[in-house]
């Protein structure tokens, strides 16, 4: 017989595991919890994704007692039953198991372990190979050159080398190790006192355990005692943890062959427990194949546009021109891409057909039908499609709806970023036919521009009718949801205000970047040259393995925090070492300057255009908070906190003879926290114009607010935020590196001081739990499923949200306004003023010399007033020659 795997799944094991690691708000939308059976499909997956098993099997454990309870009936006792929510699952992940076509066995009156043990021997007495997909450490003594035991929520595979690395000891002492240090899950209780490392240390001098107990008198101390005392307990547990392999069966190898599974069947059952991201796509292939979808020709356009009313509009666009021929395509960039063609689908067919008409064939007909605001249109992602088309001298009006920001406003958490793919899956449950079927994958992948219109116009066609299927369900269930005001007055309209700022870009000189990366570089360099010298020998800053050696095993610096691979040496930690040794701070320094150099002033003289201009993406479906992101790059990250950051600014510069503008609200969030919760003490700071900062160290130190010194203006400044963001004692005395009991003490005296805003976090958090979401003071919404997790930690995360959100959501909502009504105020009073970029609580602006007076009054007036709260809104305007002249 050919050498074949042989699949043994521990499925009581897996079952339990999946529960506990998957968040226990995964449940159909009728409420049934599916995250143990989802972690069991996703088991399932990396079974079939490597080589195909010639045979396999799930062994459950049966139930009833095992001859383990009654040689030690404390075994297992301390097991809590299983959750209600766990045995609700049970038969449903026994239906996958019959539907994926796996042989499922138990057999009374022995454990699962054993079963698999007696399969796995059965097996290699054969010739095969044994892959034991389970992550309990018992099976590591079966582990062997024909057996591995494979974790499939790590994808780690335990030959006989990783399992010494793992335990300290080789598969075929195990048992004895185990024995030794006993089993706390299973109550095996081993010798008590006798640890890992013990044990590894006796196994290496004494070989087995039989050999270390007849050898314990020769031993000091309390492992003498305790082995001598204990001795018949460690027979006991080796008795309890070996493995059985002799389990008489009703089946053989053979009984366990692996058919493949029927892709239909897996299909249906994952739509009925909305597994949609799990479908395997072969009712997408299906679906193209026999769909009405096809390429127009030049000769037919008019006549399509001519009897077209509403319809999906979803644009095709390259990647942006590499100069490297060798290169693998990248992905396509409605910034400087080039468009393609122009994908259609009608409203009136629900998604049963759709056209793509090629770019040589675009007409006067279709320009007309895509500037024409009576046809109605939907998009998936107008921000993009607008970008495109306009880059190309196409106008587009009329769009009505957007299922990429229907998605975003129903639920923005559930499918970031909002892909296509993803909506499909979830609301029509099915694939989406993948972008690889025409590009190809790996070394073969091809830039769209080279697909051959016969094999593009189909898949584009496919995409815009799913946007038209796609579409009646969204906007039912935006209405539902009452967003739809939101998409129609904001969101829709904000699109077309971010592809012009996507468009015209901002100014950036490269020059300047280069000497800024010139004088980092030189200086980082000097920095690295200090650090060897005062660590006493050269390595790698930037392994943190090795600076990890350096700093703990070396200059012996106490150890704060470990990570899974060694010593931690996050900023967080060097931070509260900097005081114990001078190389700390030049580690520090030397990551600041790298940052700037790897981070900063490389990427974006990467980034400059032929235009020289940067063109970042400005994301709105990315930020659960409604906040706006930006990528390709990320100009929202550029630094300001330090004065070597604040230079990178000096880089962003307006166009020729022009003049850039920073408008900046000021406290915006604290503003909205006191409009919020109505406390006296912040909206009297605000209305009277004192400084909140100064107030609230007032207030915790007991001094007058003229007596605040700058460092305790400082620490108010920490509490006053650490409140919107959640923080808790021990983070805020991180922060401050403070005590825990005196950061406690901080924000016991704030919430003393501040009880309206203690009043409103109890309430939100209260109410948030009531209703599953929360909303900003647009109405948006934003689910918070965290708050119903059995994970404490999870749950107070979720809590952090709940009063978060209404604060940095509500901030959101004021941005996007202020944004509307500044670009109508440039349309409606005719200035060449450009927005060019949105950065946190920052708006950036370029107009001519002659225009900045009336500039600044114009965005002035729109940011402070675009929301009416209980307190002023302040805006703090600056102009200069680069970002960083206009935020002097």
């Amino acid at each position: 017989m050919a050498k074949e795997r042989v699949i043994l799944v521990d499925g009581s094991a897996l079952v339990f595991r999946a529960f506990f690691a998957i968040p226990s708000g995964f449940a159909t939308s009728g409420g049934l919890p599916t995250n143990a059976t989802y972690g069991f499909a996703l088991m399932f997956r990396k079974i079939f994704a490597g080589k195909k098993p010639g045979f396999g099997a799930v062994i459950f454990d049966a139930p009833g007692k095992t001859f383990r309870d009654e040689k030690y009936p404390k075994y297992k006792a301390q097991r809590p039953s299983m959750p209600s929510e766990l045995r609700q699952q049970v038969s449903w992940i026994r239906k996958l198991v019959q539907t994926q076509r796996f042989p499922m066995l138990e057999v009374p009156g022995f454990e699962a372990d054993d079963v698999i043990g007696t399969l796995t021997r059965i097996a290699t007495e054969a010739g095969h190979e044994v892959h034991v997909i389970s992550s309990d450490k018992d099976f590591a003594q079966l582990v062997s050159d024909q057996v591995r035991m494979v974790d499939t929520m790590k994808d780690v595979s335990y030959d006989p080398e990783l399992v010494r690395k793992k335990w300290g000891v080789r598969p075929e002492k195990f048992i004895d190790f185990l024995a030794l240090t006993g089993d706390k899950i299973d109550n095996v209780p081993g010798v008590p006192g006798v640890g890992p490392k013990t044990a590894i240390q006796l196994l290496e001098q004494f070989g087995d355990l039989e050999g270390i107990l007849a050898h314990a008198g020769e031993l000091k101390g309390k492992t003498k005692e305790r082995l001598i005392e204990h001795a018949d307990d460690a027979r006991l547990s080796k008795e309890l943890v070996t493995i059985d392999q002799h389990v008489p069966l009703e089946v053989g190898l053979d009984d366990l062959r692996v058919p493949d599974p029927e892709p239909s069947e897996v299909d249906a059952l994952y739509r009925e427990l909305e597994f949609f991201s799990l479908l395997s796509g072969d009712d997408a292939k299906a679906q193209v194949e026999d769909a009405d979808l096809g390429t127009l020709g030049a000769d037919e356009v008019a006549g399509y546009f001519e009897a077209l009313d509403a319809a999906a509009v979803v644009p095709v666009f390259s990647a942006p021109e590499s100069t490297d021929p060798d290169a693998t395509p990248g992905d396509p960039s409605p910034v400087h891409g080039a468009l393609l063609g122009i994908a259609f689908a009608s409203l009136a067919d629900g998604g049963e057909s759709g056209r793509y008409v090629p770019k040589d064939a675009f007409d006067d007909a279709m320009r007309a039908w895509l500037a024409d605001g009576s046809k109605r249109k939907i998009t998936h992602d107008l921000r993009d499609t607008s970008t495109i088309l306009e880059r190309h001298g196409l106008t587009l009006e009329g769009v009505v709806g957007d299922t990429r920001l229907a998605s975003f406003l129903i639920d923005p958490t559930r499918d970031i970023p909002h892909r296509l793919d993803q909506l499909v899956r979830r609301h029509l449950q099915r694939t989406l036919v993948g972008e690889e079927s025409v590009r190809g994958k790996g070394s073969a992948k091809k830039a769209l521009a080279e697909v051959s219109v016969d094999k593009l116009g189909p898949y584009a066609a496919h995409l815009a009718a799913a946007v038209s299927e796609l579409w009646p369900i969204l906007e039912h269930l935006l209405e539902e949801e009452g967003q739809r005001r939101f998409l129609d007055e904001i969101e829709l309209p904000l699109s077309l205000v971010l592809a012009r700022m996507q468009r015209v870009g901002i100014g950036a000189d490269g020059t300047v970047l280069e000497t800024l990366g010139r004088e980092f570089e030189a200086r980082r360099d000097e920095v690295e040259a200090e650090v060897h010298a005062l660590a006493g020998r050269t390595f790698n800053l930037g392994s943190a393995k090795q600076l990890g050696e350096v700093l703990f095993d070396e200059l012996k610096l106490p150890v704060l925090k470990r990570t899974k691979t060694g010593y931690s040496t996050a900023a967080d930690v060097l931070e509260r070492l900097a005081p114990k040794h001078p190389v700390v701070a030049q580690v520090l320094r030397w990551r600041a300057l790298a940052k700037l150099v790897n981070t900063y002033t490389r990427v974006l003289r990467e980034a400059i255009a032929d235009d020289g201009r940067i063109h970042c993406r400005i994301q709105q479906t990315v930020g659960a908070s409604g906040r706006l992101i930006t990528t390709d790059p990320d100009l929202q990250r550029t630094p300001i906190r330090t004065d070597d950051g604040k230079r990178i600014r000096e880089a962003f510069v307006p166009r020729s003879g022009w003049v850039l503008i920073s408008a900046d609200w000021s406290q915006i969030e604290l503003r909205i926290l006191a409009h919020v919760t109505q406390d006296s003490l912040l909206l009297e700071a605000f209305r009277e114009g004192i400084d909140v900062h100064r107030r609230t160290a007032s207030q915790i130190f007991g001094v007058a607010g003229e007596d605040v010194t700058p460092a305790q203006r400082n620490v108010g400044k920490t509490v006053n935020f650490a409140t919107i963001y959640g923080q808790g004692a021990t983070a805020l005395a991180q922060s401050l590196d403070l005590p825990r009991k005196e950061a406690k003490a901080l924000i016991d005296r704030y919430f003393e001081a501040y009880s309206g805003v203690r009043t409103w976090l109890d309430a939100t958090v209260a109410e948030a739990h009531a209703k599953g979401f929360v909303e900003t003071l647009m109405n948006r919404r934003r689910y918070v499923p965290e708050l119903s997790s059995r994970d404490p930690t999870e749950r107070s995360y979720g809590e952090r949200i709940a009063t978060n959100t209404p604060i940095q959501g509500s901030a959101a909502d004021l941005c996007k306004l202020a944004m509307l009504d500044v670009a109508k105020a440039f349309a409606d009073e005719g200035v060449q003023a450009e927005m060019l970029l949105q950065i946190h609580d920052e708006l950036l602006f370029e107009c001519p010399p002659d225009e900045v007076e009336r500039v600044e009054g114009i965005v002035r007036r729109c940011m402070e007033n675009a929301l009416a709260l209980d307190v002023p809104l302040v805006v703090d305007v600056g102009h200069g020659a680069s970002w960083a002249d206009a935020k002097a």
